[in-house]
């Protein structure tokens, strides 16, 4: 059987992508933890997390391990909460809009992991990218890019992302590869968002920062569906490096302008001040940013 203990570290690894910050979220020496997934990975006979000097990811095997764990911690959380009395103060509904852009299969997942840890609660998620009005059209909470305008909203920061441009190397092989931002204008982009965004792209930071213009072929509210456009050689996108880290392991997707690194983009978790101390609303939003990451992460190796 293998040790239940290192099946829990593991699960801390991938949710924090790496050893170090695994360490830092648990309180456990860096070392102690890489022994015991390394303990583990021997008595499963499998090599359940790839490791280089830059990145660590999960293999194919790690990845449907991962999905088990996470259960499993999920489980060890609810029973916790039960002996602990912790969870039965946590009831009511919540009604939360959430970007378009946003994976739904990663939502539902996350979403269905919320209810089974908190059973007195009720969801109404409302996938939306218009200026919802958090009292006025009822709902509890907005999940929403940043910069945020100012109000007198309470606004969480639950994650950030940082953007890359892609492409195929077949489309790059057809039309070249840009060296500057000013040369995306010559390049079709596939561009993520409503059907107000234009087809400008915020390329650099700080002072090396400009609104880089490309030729629209085609403008989605999908970032999975951006993504395989983008595989199929129709042009240029934006991703989040998280969303398309196998792709570029595996080399369908490359990374282009990298001497032009990206502002990160700011995910925040919005509700009325009303309502500032309710728990249902901070269980949510504590749920979101711990177990969004981990849920992208193994949706990207599972697609």
């Amino acid at each position: 059987m293998p040790d239940l203990n290192g099946m829990m570290l593991f699960a801390a690894v991938v949710r924090a992508k790496g050893f170090s910050q695994a360490a830092r979220d648990i309180g456990q020496p860096k070392s102690t933890i890489s022994r015991k997934v390394a303990q583990l990975e021997e008595q499963l006979g499998v090599r359940l997390l790839q490791r280089d000097t830059r990145n660590l990811s999960l293999t194919q095997v790690g990845a449907l391990f991962f999905q088990h764990c996470d259960s499993i911690s999920q489980e060890i959380d609810a029973a916790k909460a039960i002996i602990e009395n912790t969870h039965s103060d946590i009831s009511g509904s919540l009604r939360i809009a959430i970007p378009v852009s946003f994976s739904q299969e990663v939502i539902a997942n996350l979403c269905s992991s919320f209810m089974r840890l908190y059973p007195n609660i009720e969801l109404d998620v409302q996938f939306t990218d218009s200026n919802v009005g958090l009292v006025g059209e009822g709902y509890d909470i907005a999940i929403k890019y940043g910069p945020l305008e100012s109000s007198d909203l309470v606004a969480r920061l639950l994650f950030e992302r940082q953007p890359i441009l892609v492409a195929s190397p077949g489309y790059l092989k057809k039309l070249g590869t840009p060296a500057t931002p000013q040369e995306l204008a010559q390049h079709s982009g596939i561009l993520l968002g409503t059907s107000l965004s234009a087809p400008i792209w915020p390329v650099g930071k700080g002072s090396r920062k400009t609104m880089a213009t490309f030729k629209r072929k085609v403008r989605v509210n999908s970032a999975s569906m951006v993504k395989r456009l983008a595989q199929d050689d129709f042009g240029i996108a934006m991703l989040s490096n998280t969303s398309c880290k196998q792709e570029l392991a595996a080399g369908t997707l490359v990374p282009l302008l990298q001497e032009w690194p990206m502002e990160p983009f700011k995910v925040y978790g919005v509700y009325s001040s009303r309502r500032q101390l309710a728990s249902n609303i901070s269980a949510f939003l504590d749920f979101f940013a711990k177990r969004y990451s981990s849920q992208e992460s193994l949706q990207s190796i599972m697609n």
